[in-house]
């Protein structure tokens, strides 16, 4: 019989003298028993690592009804004691129970459905705590109505979370403090990292020390996606299943667009000055979009997150397949109410993995806020510790030479780009896994046939960046043969 949460919680609290046998000896938490979670979970076969999940309030205001919710799971080793990893997914409006349940966790939840979760081996908590949580308001277990207009808003909420979750976890404060997450959180992160840098470490005990983000919103949709793409497609037409004249197709489409050429005109070590959107490009014209169309069309197992066509990713625990245009209600959180019980958030709550209502409250419901390649960003690394910029060469959603093509306009340390291009290989397992470089602060990785989520496409590739972010590991433990 599974050890019923009350009773743990019981335990924890008529028992302080026994806190070891709960707790790891250096985090006790006495402050957020309320939130400690059972290590046998329903629905999940093995015992998991110690953990305390719930919902917490964006301010310490009496009556404030907007909460986030988070999962925070304790170091399962010797290392990483001194160090907090929060991840964050993107969307916006997706949750970041994703990363906590197949990518960067303890837990990796089923991958058909007849088999049953498993440990992941390459889970973070193996390096660090980690903490993730559902931003902004409206997505997954948060509670009350989404406020924000624009990314500004979204950090002073975020930053007035970490407040709170430091005020009762008082025991992390002035721990080193690593913001990462993928995809849209690449809009979010450096937006976040501006904020708590505005704010005195001591006053708060947030002890920022660097972000991770991968295959990252944090540039224009049109060096993101639109500069970048007949490019890539061409590179890749092989492997999507492009024929020569589908090609021709798009060669069309890109010149009239005038982005043809626009990686190898533009894509310089050290970079020859700003580079600007052609004369004749239009955004009704997409390139990216009738790249992606043509690969549905000629291969129904194409999806923009990993290019190699795959038909098994119709299947995903959570609810939204790689090929999924909306997140499902049938998920396996829906299915376990006894799991959200467990996790402190009511069990007759739908979750969904991505959200179909707004997050944002402006206008028109959109982020406007410009990319932090042009604002905050170049600030953020300066401040940082280690900023580490990560992409898959496989992953159509967000391209790996637009983020290249944003690093190499962005001014940072008092020059533009980099000067010399990343060529230096990752090397671990004897094999190579992907290029590296790393200056002035920031580092970009190039991961090798890995889609847009990395910790799920490639995880021990992951896991080695991630020891790299928080200084476990240096550079050439990275780059020389192992």
């Amino acid at each position: 019989m599974h050890t019923t949460l009350l009773g743990v919680v019981s335990i924890a609290l008529a028992c302080v003298g026994q806190a070891v046998a709960l707790y790891p000896s250096n985090t006790t938490f006495p402050d957020a028993s309320k939130y400690l979670v059972s290590q046998r979970l329903p629905g999940i076969p093995f015992k998991v690592p110690h953990s305390w999940a719930g919902n917490m309030p964006i301010s310490g205001k009496k009556n404030e009804t907007r909460q986030l919710f988070f999962w925070l799971w304790a170091p399962s080793g010797d290392v990483g004691h001194d160090d907090i990893t929060i991840w964050l997914n993107g969307g916006p409006g997706c949750s970041s129970l994703e990363g906590a349940l197949s990518e960067t966790g303890p837990i990796t939840l089923p991958k058909t459905p007849d088999s049953v979760a498993t440990p992941n081996p390459y889970s973070w908590t193996n390096l660090s705590h980690v903490l993730f949580v559902e931003t902004p308001i409206g997505v997954g277990f948060t509670k009350g109505h989404p406020d924000i207009k624009n990314e500004y808003d979204h950090a002073k909420e975020f930053y007035g979370f970490l407040q709170q979750f430091f005020k009762t976890f008082k025991e992390l404060q002035g721990k080193r403090l690593w913001l990462t997450g993928e995809s849209y959180a690449g809009m979010y992160i450096p937006y976040m990292a501006h904020e708590i840098y505005k704010h005195p470490f001591n006053a708060s005990g947030i002890n920022l020390k660097g972000i991770g983000i991968n295959d990252p919103s944090f540039t224009t949709n049109f060096l993101g996606q639109e500069a970048p793409a007949y490019e890539f497609l061409k590179q890749n037409q092989h492997i999507i299943g492009f024929n020569d004249i589908i090609m021709a197709w798009i060669h069309d489409a890109a010149k009239k667009q005038g982005v043809a050429t626009y990686v190898a005109d533009h894509l310089h070590y050290p970079p020859r000055g700003h580079i600007h959107e052609p004369a004749q490009y239009s955004p009704k014209h997409s390139v990216w979009d009738m790249g992606a169309d043509l690969a549905m069309r000629v291969n129904h197992c194409f999806s923009v997150y990993e290019i190699k066509p795959n038909c098994t990713l119709d299947y995903d625990a959570l609810g939204m397949p790689l090929n999924a245009v909306q997140a499902s209600k049938r998920n396996f959180l829906n299915q376990h109410p006894a799991l959200k019980q467990a996790l402190h958030v009511d069990p007759h709550t739908t979750w969904k993995e991505c959200t179909d209502k707004r997050v944002f409250a402006s206008k028109h419901g959109a982020d406007d806020t410009r990319s932090p390649d042009r604002t905050v960003l170049p600030g953020v690394i300066e401040k940082n510790e280690r900023t580490v910029i990560q992409h898959g060469t496989w992953d159509y959603v967000l391209i790996a030479n637009g983020s290249a093509l944003a690093i190499q306009n962005m001014t940072w340390g008092g020059r533009m780009g980099f000067q010399s291009p990343p060529r230096t290989p990752i090397r671990f397992d004897g094999r190579v896994h992907g290029t590296i470089h790393q200056e002035r602060g920031l580092t970009f990785a190039l991961v090798d046939r890995a889609g847009h989520m990395i910790p799920q496409f490639k995880p021990k590739a992951a896991f080695k960046l991630q020891q790299y972010l928080l200084g476990h590991i240096n550079y050439k433990n990275l780059t020389q043969a192992q």
